[in-house]
């Protein structure tokens, strides 16, 4: 995603739904956890997968913010 592309009302809806995601995400990890026992062979699988999630949305969210800030100093 280019964020300098975006309007600022763009940016401020990527922004809240890489934040509604990553609270999905937060809540389904913890319900994964609850349900899988500490040896189940899928856990780190499953984990991985949660962190690149993450990692996309976190990378997301820095980038509007940063344009944000670049273009507000």
């Amino acid at each position: 995603m280019q964020c300098i592309n975006l309007t600022d009302d763009e940016l401020w809806r990527v922004i809240a739904e890489n934040t509604n995601a990553m609270s999905r995400l937060v809540y389904q990890q913890l319900e994964l956890k609850a349900c899988m026992g500490p040896n189940d062979p899928y856990r780190g699988h499953l984990m991985r997968s949660y962190l690149e999630r993450a990692s996309k949305f976190q990378r997301q969210y820095q980038d509007c913010t940063a344009e944000l800030r670049r273009r507000y100093p």
